[in-house]
């Protein structure tokens, strides 16, 4: 009782803050996004009005009138077809259900973490309030969605709905495939055979799906966008950035930056693995391995907007249990500063960070320092992030198959 009315206040008080943010316009300073407010989210319901008036958005040629916008979609079909009543509720998806996920996400993020301490409330409002989860929030990004199932995947004990927001997650966006490990982790007691038969339910309901919305999703994957320095979450920061300086070969740069975070990678699992406990199987482990696992594999394969790092988010709490273990407590110190550092990169921001000579985008050398101190904050903590990851991967692998070579990781 008391810990829900704590969290209903904190609640409360988050949903105040966000809406002064938003109210006196701190936002454009903030968070530095589109000067239309959920303008991703826009994306959505000008997508859905265009089916209310029978036009599709999956191509570079807008079909019916241009002021609809009704071209250049990026999201899979299902977010569409699974909304009930289009035209009779779209004042209410347009205007007020981006209201309702922003109420749940602040009070799933409160209530997870479960702020007790002064030190883990600070942490709380760091996650919340600093600026990569505020961009998120400014545009409404469809990444608010996925951590609000992620979290209600992770506490869920009815499998079927876990496997249907699985499917519905990956076909929206297609790296929430990662989702998908929750079969493993949901029922530790569950057999392989029973494994194999959820893992093909799971994989021929979604190659179906695919199968009829074929030529939407070829349009998907061929509308790719080019991202830049600015707000980039990647292992292709560095690269970019030492481009920048040196005029070195960018794809030769790209290989010695990934090379060495598997080379480091190898060599902090190998003297680690000892430190790391063994799987408890609770919703605060299954939120870390999920979360952990969508961060490195993002972070290593795609130039991301660094909104993504909300997923940060989802591995406070299983880090907090165990503080006491050294190698936890400085991944938890590497969340507060990049959290805090999120301001000082935001700030820089607000200020001019590129000029044109002859058609050229030059960068600044102020812009290319704090990108660069960004580039290696993101790569230590994605680093041991991804040190406790890996082994927590082997140890599931191992609970399951019992594969010889990692029973000492067990």
């Amino acid at each position: 009782m008391i810990l829900s009315i704590r969290t209903s206040i904190l609640t409360l008080i988050t949903l105040s803050i966000y809406y002064l943010i938003f109210k006196f316009n701190l936002i454009d300073y903030l968070a530095l996004g589109s000067s239309i407010l959920f303008v991703d989210y826009g994306d959505i319901t000008k997508a859905l009005n265009c089916i209310n008036f029978g036009y599709s958005s999956y191509s570079d040629i807008p079909e019916g009138p241009q002021e609809m916008g009704c071209r250049g979609f990026s999201y899979g079909p299902i977010i569409l077809d699974l909304i009930p009543f289009k035209k009779n509720f779209f004042h209410f998806y347009e205007n007020i259900f981006p209201i309702i996920l922003i109420i749940l996400f602040s009070f799933f993020v409160i209530s997870i973490i479960d702020p007790r301490k002064k030190i883990i409330l600070l942490l709380t409002f760091l996650s919340l309030f600093n600026p990569a989860t505020l961009l998120m929030l400014q545009r409404m990004n469809i990444d608010i969605l996925f951590v609000i199932l992620l979290i209600i995947i992770s506490y869920n004990r009815i499998y079927p709905i876990n496997w249907f927001f699985v499917i519905y997650s990956f076909l929206t966006k297609f790296y929430p495939f990662i989702f998908g490990m929750i079969i493993f982790m949901e029922n530790k007691f569950r057999n392989k055979i029973n494994l194999l038969i959820i893992f093909i339910l799971i994989l021929f309901s979604s190659i179906i799906y695919i199968y009829f919305n074929f030529e939407k999703y070829s349009y998907i994957m061929n509308s790719g966008w080019a991202m830049g320095l600015h707000y980039l979450f990647s292992i292709k920061t560095l690269p970019k950035i030492f481009k920048e300086l040196f005029d070195l070969h960018y794809g030769f740069l790209l290989l010695v930056i990934f090379g060495s975070f598997i080379y480091f990678n190898i060599k902090l699992i190998k003297n680690n693995y000892s430190y790391v406990l063994k799987l408890d199987f609770s919703p605060q482990e299954k939120m870390f391995i999920i979360s952990a696992n969508v961060l490195i594999f993002c972070f290593v394969v795609f130039s991301n907007a660094y909104y993504r790092e909300v997923f940060l988010i989802l591995t406070i709490p299983y880090l907090l249990r165990y503080l006491s273990n050294d190698k936890f407590k400085i991944i938890i110190k590497l969340i507060i500063i990049k959290f805090l550092f999120n301001f000082l990169y935001i700030l820089f921001l607000n200020f001019e960070t590129h000029y044109h000579v002859e058609g050229q985008r030059i960068y600044t050398n102020s812009f290319l320092l704090i990108s660069f101190a960004k580039g290696i904050i993101d790569y230590l903590l994605m680093l041991f992030l991804s040190c406790i990851v890996m082994i927590k991967n082997m140890k599931l692998a191992y609970h399951y198959f019992s594969f010889k070579f990692l029973e000492k990781y067990y």
